[in-house]
């Protein structure tokens, strides 16, 4: 495969801009081209990704109109969600419709959002949809919304718990076969394995000693090329710094939460991750 340069990678956003017909999202572009974001901070350091649209002129694609009404959006996610007769991935949602899946995703606030203005969409305009109790069984995975906290300034007592012997939990996602969300780093291996291979990793190994895990990754679709990806697992990013890890012997952090925002190398953080995908 010829080496990436900064020319070839512009030329690549200008032809995946031409064939998305808005403008362009950084995940959509690796999705299309197989190029991916540590290739872009390699090439362009300074303004990365931002730099790159500016230089590719996709700040505002010449096909782009308006901002699109949430009428329309629903109406074209109906589209492709009666096209293929179930409720798609953002991957295949993407591949079937006229618009790009990060505009949905922004409009209704990721996965949840989305099924939940669908849902109320479909109740108001096509109320005998089969699509619906589907819908409602998928609103579920939701995270229940924790109690209003009680105002400072009220006389009612503030409610409060001693943590008892035993486990603790993370907060309830219910996603797939995770029941609570991960509160160190095991959890973070175990979901990182539940979604690996929808990120488009393949695992090698994973070891005990740093780097945690060897894995490849798609570097070039259309040639099926794969390059090998060392992943360090944290609960937090940070965690990386603190443990004393050379970034040097490590291509990506893989975390639930991520706190370390001069992190020197890429991060996959977990919990945006799961509003991308099916629950």
């Amino acid at each position: 495969m010829p080496e990436l340069t900064r020319e070839s990678i512009i030329e690549a956003a200008k032809a995946a801009a031409e064939k998305s017909g808005f403008d362009l999202s950084r995940a959509d572009f690796m999705r299309v081209t197989g190029i991916s974001e540590h290739q872009i901070n390699r090439l362009f350091p300074t303004g990365r990704w931002s730099e790159l649209k500016q230089l590719a002129g996709i700040d505002k694609h010449p096909k782009h109109h308006a901002p699109l009404d949430d009428e329309y959006i629903l109406r074209e996610l109906h589209r492709v969600v009666n096209k293929l007769g179930h409720i798609p991935t953002w991957a295949v949602f993407a591949h079937n419709a006229r618009i790009s899946s990060d505009v949905v995703r922004r409009r209704f606030g990721g996965l949840q959002g989305t099924l939940i203005a669908y849902r109320d969409w479909l109740e108001r305009g096509e109320p005998e949809s089969p699509f619906l109790e589907l819908l409602h069984t998928k609103s579920r995975h939701e995270i229940p919304t924790p109690p209003v906290a009680i105002d400072a300034n009220s006389s009612t007592p503030t409610i409060s718990w001693d943590m008892l012997d035993g486990p603790v939990y993370g907060a309830p996602i219910d996603f797939r076969g995770l029941r609570h969300a991960p509160v160190n780093e095991q959890g973070v291996v175990f979901l990182f394995g539940m979604v690996a291979y929808e990120l488009g990793f393949i695992v090698e190994a994973v070891h005990a000693a740093f780097p945690d895990c060897e894995a490849k990754r798609c570097v070039d679709t259309r040639s099926q090329r794969w390059q090998r990806v060392r992943i360090e697992f944290e609960y937090r990013s940070r965690s990386f710094c603190s443990h004393g890890h050379d970034p040097k012997g490590c291509d990506l952090i893989v975390c639930w939460e991520h706190n370390w925002m001069e992190c020197p190398l890429p991060v996959i953080e977990l919990r945006k991750v799961l509003d991308e995908l099916d629950g």
